[in-house]
C-alpha cells in the first residue's frame, strides 16, 4: 500500500520477547478484565465480527463525508477548505511525532498494560502533544487571520491523547465493533456540528475549525467509556517501564515519517513539474481510490491485534498469512478490475471532460493496489508483531525511490499517467519486499495466493479495455467496459480459483453473520 500505518490506530503486532513476564504488583494493577485471558473461540470471533464492522462503518463514514462535504462545499468559500487543509496537513505531522508509536507497542506486547503504564503512556503524549500545540498556537496568533484558525484546530492534539489509552484496551480486546462505532458517531457529529455552526451562526471556517476540535473531544470521551478502564490522571511514575515500548515506537515513528515525506515529496515533484494542474488530477485520482482501497481496511485493522495473539501463543501464523492474502486479493480484484476498465469513460462523464487524464491514472493505481495492497494489510503487521519494523521502514523507502524515480522523469512524456506508472513500478518492488521477508519468518507463500489472482486480473483488464476501445467514447462506453473486465473476472476465478473464491464467500458470510450475532457472555477466566 502506499500509505504506513496510522499510528493513531495502531494497526496496521506483537508477542516480542522484549518486554518482562508481568510481576505479581502488575497483577495487582491490572485493570480487571484486561489482565484475563481472551479464548480462541473469542479471538476468531471477535477478528470476523471486526472485519464486518469496520467494513460497513468506513462505507458509512465515506456516504456521511461525502454528503457532508457536498453541503460545506455550497456553504463555504474554497480559501475556507485550503485553509483547513493546511491545518490537518500540520495536525497529521505533529501527530505523527507526538504519538512515538506508544500505543501501536503496548497493543504488540505479550501482556496487558496496567494502570499505571497506561497513566504514563497519556502522560508522555499529553505533554507533547501539548507542547506541539501551544507552539502552533503561539506562532498562529502572531500571524493572525488563517493562522488563528491552524491554532484552534492544534487544540485537538492533546484533547486526542486521551484516547489513547481506550484505543489500547479496545484493540488488545479485539472490540472492533465498540471502536469503529465510536469513531462513526463522532464522524457523524463532526459535520453536524461543521454544518449547524455555518447554516444557523454564519461561523464559515471556524466552523471546520472548531468541528475538529470536538470530534477529538467526543472520542476521547467516546472510547474512553466503551473501553470501561476508568478515568485515567497522567503520571510519569512508571514511564521508566515503557522504554521497551518507546524503543519500539521510535522505529515504528520512522515509518510513519517516511510515509508522509513520500506524499509530500510526490506532491512537490508533481507541482514542480507537471503544474498544480496535474496535481489536482493526482488529487482527485486518490479521493477516487478512496472506496476501493476501504476493501483492505478491515484486514489492515483487526490483523495487528490478531496476529498478536497468535504470535504470543507461539503459533504458526503461515495458515492465516495466505489466506489472508490470497482473500484480500480475490475480495479486491473484481472491484479493481471493474474501476480500472470503467475510469477513462465514467471520469469525463461524471466530473466533466477535463478531468479526463483522471481516468488514464487509475487503472494503473488500481494495478498497484491489487499488486501491494493484499501483502501489506497482513504483512506490515506481522512484521511489527515479529519486531521488524526496519523491514516496513526499508520498504517504504525503496517504495519512495521507485516512484520517484520512475513517475518524475516520465511527466513530460506521457503525462499524468506517469504517476500511475510510477505507483505500480513502486508497488511491484513492495510487494516483492513484504513477500520475502514474510518467507523468511514463517512457512507462508503469499506469493502464492497472490500471483493467480493478478494474472486473471491482467486477462481480465484486457477484455475489459478491448470493449471500451470497441465502443467508442461515452458512458456506456464506460460502463459496458467494466461489466466486462469484472464478469470476466469473476468467471475465470470461479473456474481456475473456486477454492478461494468459495474460502472469500465464506469467511464474508462469516463475518457478517458474527457481526449481526449478539455476543454471547464470556465465561469465566475470558476478557471482556
Amino acid at each position: 500500500m502506499d500509505q504506513p500505518l496510522d499510528p493513531n490506530l495502531a494497526v496496521p503486532l506483537g508477542a516480542v520477547l522484549v518486554v518482562s513476564p508481568k510481576t505479581p504488583e502488575a497483577c495487582r494493577h491490572s485493570l480487571g478484565a484486561m489482565g484475563q485471558e481472551l479464548s480462541s473461540s473469542v479471538i476468531r470471533r471477535r477478528a470476523k465480527s471486526g472485519i464486518f464492522f469496520v467494513g460497513s462503518w468506513g462505507v458509512m463514514n465515506l456516504i456521511v463525508g461525502f454528503g457532508g462535504n457536498i453541503v460545506l462545499a455550497r456553504l463555504l468559500e474554497p480559501r475556507d477548505f485550503g485553509i483547513v487543509a493546511i491545518g490537518a496537513t500540520l495536525m497529521m505531522f505533529t501527530t505523527s511525532i507526538a504519538d512515538g508509536g506508544l500505543g501501536s507497542g503496548l497493543i504488540r506486547r505479550e501482556h496487558d498494560p496496567d494502570k499505571p503504564e497506561l497513566r504514563a503512556t497519556l502522560a508522555l503524549q499529553l505533554t507533547l502533544t501539548s507542547t506541539l500545540a501551544v507552539l502552533a498556537a503561539a506562532i498562529g496568533w502572531l500571524v493572525g487571520g488563517a493562522g488563528l484558525v491552524v491554532a484552534m484546530m492544534m487544540l485537538a492534539l492533546p484533547v486526542a491523547a486521551f484516547q489513547t489509552p481506550g484505543r489500547v484496551v479496545l484493540s488488545r480486546a479485539m472490540r472492533f465493533k465498540a471502536l469503529s462505532t465510536t469513531e462513526a458517531v463522532c464522524n457523524l457529529l463532526y459535520y453536524v456540528w461543521s454544518i449547524g455552526l455555518v447554516v444557523f451562526f454564519d461561523a464559515g471556517v471556524w466552523a471546520l475549525a472548531s468541528a475538529v476540535v470536538i470530534r477529538a473531544l467526543t472520542l476521547a470521551v467516546g472510547i474512553t467509556a466503551v473501553a470501561r478502564h476508568g478515568v485515567l490522571i497522567p503520571s510519569f511514575s512508571a514511564a521508566s517501564r515503557l522504554r521497551p515500548v518507546i524503543a519500539f515506537g521510535l522505529r515504528f515513528q520512522g515509518v510513519s515519517l517516511a510515509g508522509m515525506l513520500r506524499e509530500q515529496g510526490l506532491n512537490a515533484g508533481i507541482a514542480a513539474i507537471a503544474g498544480v494542474g496535474t496535481l489536482g488530477f493526482w488529487t482527485l485520482t486518490k479521493r477516487l481510490l478512496e472506496l476501493p482501497a476501504l476493501m483492505f481496511e478491515p484486514l489492515h485493522r483487526v490483523s495487528f491485534p490478531l496476529l498478536s495473539r497468535v504470535l504470543a501463543d507461539k503459533q504458526d501464523p503461515a495458515r492465516m498469512l495466505d489466506r489472508g492474502v490470497a482473500v484480500a486479493s480475490t475480495a479486491s480484484g473484481v472491484v479493481l478490475v471493474g474501476m480500472a476498465c470503467s475510469a477513462q469513460e465514467l471520469v469525463p462523464f461524471v466530473f466533466g471532460e477535463q478531468w479526463r487524464a483522471v481516468g488514464e491514472i487509475i487503472p494503473w493505481i488500481c494495478g498497484s493496489l491489487l499488486v501491494a495492497g493484499p501483502l501489506s494489510v497482513v504483512a506490515v503487521g506481522f512484521l511489527y508483531a515479529s519486531d521488524a519494523p526496519h523491514v516496513v521502514l526499508w520498504s517504504t523507502v525503496i517504495h519512495t525511490a521507485v516512484l520517484f524515480a520512475v513517475a518524475f522523469p516520465l511527466l513530460d512524456v506521457v503525462g499524468p499517467a506517469a504517476i500511475g506508472v510510477g505507483s505500480l513500478a513502486g508497488a511491484i518492488v513492495d510487494a516483492a519486499i513484504m513477500a520475502r521477508a514474510i518467507s523468511q519468518r514463517s512457512s507462508a507463500r503469499p506469493l502464492d495466493g497472490l500471483l493467480p489472482t493478478v494474472a486473471v486480473a491482467v486477462v481480465a483488464a484486457a477484455a475489459g479495455l478491448a470493449v471500451s476501445a470497441w465502443a467508442g467514447n461515452g458512458v456506456l462506453a464506460g460502463i459496458a467496459a467494466g461489466a466486462t473486465g469484472a464478469m470476466v473476472y469473476l468467471v475465470v476465478m470461479a473456474i481456475v480459483r473456486r477454492a478461494v473464491v468459495t474460502d472469500t464467500l465464506r469467511l464474508i458470510g462469516d463475518a457478517v453473520r458474527s457481526g449481526l450475532t449478539k455476543e454471547t457472555p464470556l465465561a469465566a477466566g475470558e476478557a471482556s
